[in-house]
């Protein structure tokens, strides 16, 4: 029974394979008009449901929307911690960890919500602000556990400022596309409700005419077309996109044909498209890496260098930086074929044409009218180049220029390489800028450019903890008050300037000094006993006084106490010690230099002295410098 049923199932799908073309059109002209009435119910039953999912669209952007405004909040909670536990410091940073997991499991929302290219430029822009943030507190953190409280206020006021600003007014815009977006669908789906009935009349009325004429124009020759394009896909499924359809004719199959042929040459270019992608990205990785690595500016620009070698070997390259003055571009970085660079002679930022405009810029000959006149009066052989700009948060800091043969043009993925190299040069060059000048500022005095009282203390303690025997000496302008009383607070303040420029350049290489308040200086001589730096300040006397004998200033003199520091228990001790030597030279007239008493250097009591005269006054016999080194390392008393 089962043999005979199979058998009677096969004759019918033997005669089904053997019908006629005409036959199984016919067939299936039935079975379209079937399909046709289903396709209206089902048009129209979509209608009946595009409200719904309108609804669904604006429930979306309603979340959306609702994630930006709480990735928002995060943003200033964020913000505030931050402030309360730099300004509360040392205090516990819970507050600030919690509301990190907060602002994280919003920006997640706001990214699960969905977007459109716009809303999601606008969110990885805020990821990338948020890296910023978040790299920007690791530095304060760790200048608030070394105890430079101003460089982590600048920061905070600073960069960090900066890159929260970004961050909400970045989820402040992605609420509005959101909104915006939301009204939008609305507006759409009543368009496409209206021209959704119209259009499924009309296909069904054409669909008709077309199913009833097409049934008598049906060739008899269509199957081989479709086997030849049936064999080249099953090659396209194997992986040969080069495999196509031989078909040549102008009907139905051989539009199958084209448009099958037409998809293989996509999927081609897609992949290739893919392969630079990829490249392009792993490139930016490797940059992105090599610049996380680099500790200074020297080697950033290293990176620079090889980068250039890399991405163009056949041409030569430069990178020009701005000068401390922003007014002059020199040449940093060297790359390519010619030793010597291509030689810009372009002289401020203001005259390149790629930092004016903010974008880079190529030129395909040298020799054409609207080449840049720096290109085109170089005096070299005809070529082509290309300007990069160079900056940081918007502001320009240089330009890679690169030049070559006329005929050796830069392809568009060594401009999106050379693109990328100029970003994140210009953000790590300039973060290692900032720091470095903001470190300076925390670190020395505004006037005289000297190391400020804590910067010593801490350079003096290093000396200590290093075994480094090194003379201890404190200064003091003589009738200091009389010259800013007499002459103003400008003479005054030269007169600071004078003397610490004298000192500076008459000590040694391993000498410091640093502005310990007021009129008071202090110095450190390594390797020198108390006698030795007697020596060298009576040099430093000489010069000033040969100095002031051609100037305009008032003549003015300074007394300096001196003492061994390495015989002291404590820092604090050594300048309790050369503040009293200071005194003494005050006492015994000034404009000299006095060695503390070696017997006094290990006592744990403090001699007793009288009052300061009127010009250096002293509120405790002890002396108001050793008082202000109190805060020495308690490990060295």
């Amino acid at each position: 029974m089962a043999t005979s049923t199979d058998t009677a199932l096969g004759r019918i799908r033997q005669r089904a394979v053997d019908a006629s073309v005409g036959g199984k059109l016919r067939a299936g002209f039935v079975a379209l008009l079937l399909v046709l009435f289903l396709v209206i119910g089902a048009l129209l039953l979509t209608v009946s449901r595009l409200g719904a999912a309108n609804d669904h669209i604006d429930q979306v952007a309603v979340v959306r929307a609702s994630a930006a405004d709480q990735l928002r909040f995060a943003a200033s909670e964020l913000r505030a911690e931050q402030e309360a536990y730099v300004m509360d410091w040392p205090t516990s940073r819970t507050g600030f960890d919690e509301a990190v997991i907060r602002f994280e499991a919003a920006l997640r929302a706001l990214r699960t919500a969905g977007a459109d290219p716009m809303s999601q430029a606008l969110i990885n822009k805020l990821e990338t602000s948020y890296q910023t943030f978040l790299a920007s507190d690791q530095l304060i953190v760790q200048a608030l556990d070394n105890n430079e409280f101003e460089l982590a206020e600048n920061l905070t006021l600073g960069a960090e400022s900066l890159a929260a600003r970004f961050i909400a007014e970045d989820a402040e815009s992605i609420a509005a596309l959101a909104e915006q977006g939301r009204a939008v669908a609305i507006e759409r789906f009543h368009t496409t409700s209206a021209d959704a009935r119209a259009l499924g009349l009309s296909l069904g009325v054409i669909a008709l005419v077309v199913m009833v004429i097409a049934s008598w124009v049906i060739t008899k020759l269509i199957r081989d077309p479709l086997h030849r394009v049936q064999l080249a896909a099953e090659r396209a499924a194997d992986g040969d996109l080069h495999a196509e359809a031989d078909v040549r004719s102008d009907d139905e199959t051989g539009r199958l044909a084209g448009a099958f042929n037409s998809m293989l040459t996509k999927l081609r270019q897609r992949e290739e498209t893919l392969r630079a992608d990829h490249h392009r990205q792993e490139m930016a990785n490797r940059i992105q890496r090599a610049f996380e690595m680099a500790d200074d500016e020297v080697a950033a620009l290293d990176v620079v260098g090889l980068t250039l070698d890399d991405a163009l070997p056949e041409r030569s390259s430069e990178l020009l930086l701005a000068d401390n003055s922003k007014a002059n571009l020199e040449q940093a970085v060297i790359a390519g074929t010619n030793p010597d660079g291509p030689g810009c002679p372009v002289g401020s930022p203001f005259s390149c044409v790629a930092v004016r405009s903010g974008a880079p810029v190529t030129f395909a000959t040298s020799t054409a009218v609207d080449a840049c006149p720096h290109l085109r009066t170089r005096g070299v052989e005809p070529c082509s180049a290309v300007c990069v700009p160079v900056s940081f948060m918007g502001r320009a800091m240089g330009v890679i220029h690169s030049v070559g043969d006329e005929a050796n043009h830069p392809s568009p993925s060594h401009m999106e390489a050379l693109t990328t190299l100029a970003a994140q040069a210009g953000a790590r060059i300039g973060m290692l800028r900032t720091m470095v000048r903001t470190h300076e500022q925390a670190s020395t005095d505004s006037l005289t450019g000297l190391m400020n009282r804590r910067t010593f203390q801490s350079r003096s303690r290093s000396l200590r903890r290093a075994g480094i025997p090194f003379a201890l000496v404190m200064a003091d302008i003589d009738h200091f008050k009389r010259v800013n009383d007499t002459y103003g607070h400008e003479t005054g303040d030269r007169a600071l300037k004078t003397f610490s420029d004298v000192a500076t350049h008459t000590l040694r290489q391993d000498d410091f000094m640093g502005r310990w308040g007021g009129e008071e200086f202090a110095f450190a001589l390594p390797g020198l006993d108390a006698a030795q730096a007697t020596e060298v300040l009576g040099r430093i006397r000489l010069e000033l006084a040969a100095l002031l004998s051609t100037s305009d200033l008032p003549g003015f003199t300074v007394s300096y106490g001196v003492v061994d520091a390495h015989t002291c228990t404590s820092l604090e001790a050594a300048v309790r010690l050369a503040d009293d030597a200071l005194y003494a030279a005050k006492e015994q007239g000034r404009d000299r230099a006095v060695i503390a008493d070696s017997d006094d250097a290990t006592s744990p009591t403090p001699p007793t002295r009288a009052p300061r005269t009127a010009d250096t006054p002293r509120h405790t016999p002890i002396g108001v410098l050793a008082s202000l080194a109190r805060d020495d390392d308690p490990l060295e008393r």
